[in-house]
């Protein structure tokens, strides 16, 4: 009887872990895909703009801080390596030295307070995950947005736009203390880092490329079209970002059980199947839901049109993705992003100039194919080897 009911345990815990996951992803982007739509309509297009192009560059600054963490605390904590406290030391001196610079450049403390919250929270959720610690990762999650909500929200109100920034930063820093007990966890070793340098070079890379992914086209939209058809742009976006749920629940599920070598090609494809339908569904719905929400974003119903197409390639490289990084084939990626990034950049300068916010848009799905296309063609060629 103990011996059943220990397998039934057994075989039933990956259910459970994927639906704490679920559960926490899915209610985590609901609750901040509502508050950035409620930010939409309480700021206006220019200021939504504006608000979401300094939290584009703060992003590209944490990045830079993180140092790779986070593929490298997933991968070998899931392999039971104790890198935590050598990349939580590593990655949080290199915040504070960033978030001055930043400071000193932007003069946005918002901002600043951002890049080290950011860094601390990534760091120890990354670390959870490695860990294979879905429920408590969960808790973590949710915890995070509601306090995103309630401290940007309420210093809006208190002292205005960059209240909004500040208000996101401090809601990471709960997960501090996380930081501070892994620490006492395992000491300091940068032998662990000497002997992994190009896999964790390689994730810092791939890192920085992601973040360019999302953050590139803000940046380059932002002073070449101005902050209104960012912001008409940017909720579409916003709309991607929760039709991306269901891949990026998957994704993290996948990712530290591929590295353990279990199989989850089966979950893989059922989630592509249905990102397709959600997809569609964004076309065929746009019109409908956009104008009574949100009257104010005209030229968005379009640009929701087409970036709901963009799903259909993002939950096949998040697929891909998640088998090379697990097999610690991440270069292989990081050309795949690099490849997304040029291709967004060069359609965002011709189509944007051509066609307007619609061509931005378009520059974004295409990029997105043209990195699916390269990395269904990579693992048919490492299938003949």
């Amino acid at each position: 009887m103990i011996d059943s009911w220990e397998k039934f345990r057994n075989w039933s815990k990956p259910f459970k872990d994927f639906t704490a996951l679920g559960i926490a992803t899915i209610g985590g982007r609901a609750i901040s895909g509502l508050f950035w739509l409620y930010l939409a309509s309480l700021l206006g297009t220019k200021t939504y703009g504006e608000i979401n192009y300094i939290l584009a560059i703060a992003g590209v600054a944490s990045i830079i801080s993180f140092m790779g963490a986070g593929n490298t605390l997933v991968i070998y904590r899931a392999k039971q390596i104790n890198i935590q406290s050598t990349m939580y030391f590593i990655a949080i001196v290199s915040s504070l030295v960033t978030s001055i610079i930043l400071f000193l450049f932007f003069q946005s403390y918002g901002a600043s307070v951002y890049v080290m919250g950011y860094v601390i929270f990534a760091l120890a959720t990354s670390e959870l995950l490695g860990r294979k610690m879905y429920k408590t990762y969960s808790k973590y999650l949710l915890i995070q947005r509601g306090l995103m909500v309630v401290f940007a929200i309420g210093l809006y109100f208190l002292i205005g736009n960059q209240g909004v920034i500040l208000g996101i930063a401090l809601s990471y820093f709960p997960l501090l203390y996380h930081i501070i007990r892994g620490f006492r966890e395992a000491k300091i070793d940068f032998g662990l880092i000497r002997s992994r340098f190009g896999f964790i070079m390689n994730s810092y890379i791939l890192d920085l490329s992601r973040m360019f992914t999302g953050s590139i086209d803000k940046i380059i939209i932002a002073p070449l079209f101005g902050f209104v058809l960012l912001g008409n742009y940017q909720l579409g976006v916003q709309f991607l970002a929760l039709m991306t749920i269901l891949p990026t629940v998957v994704y993290q599920y996948a990712l530290p059980q591929d590295a353990s070598g279990r199989s989850t090609t089966r979950l893989k494809k059922g989630m592509v199947g249905i990102s397709a339908i959600i997809g569609i569904l964004g076309v065929i719905l746009a019109p409908y839901a956009l104008p009574i929400f949100f009257p104010a974003f005209t030229e968005s119903v379009q640009i929701l049109q087409i970036v709901s197409l963009a799903i259909i390639p993002i939950s096949i490289n998040m697929m891909y993705t998640s088998k090379f990084l697990a097999h610690e084939k991440n270069r292989i990626v990081v050309v795949g992003s690099g490849i997304y990034i040029g291709v967004q950049i060069i359609s965002i300068l011709v189509l944007g100039n051509i066609y307007g916010v619609n061509g931005i848009a378009s520059a974004l799905v295409i990029a997105a194919f043209c990195e699916t296309v390269y990395l269904t063609n990579i693992e048919k060629i490492l299938k003949r080897e």
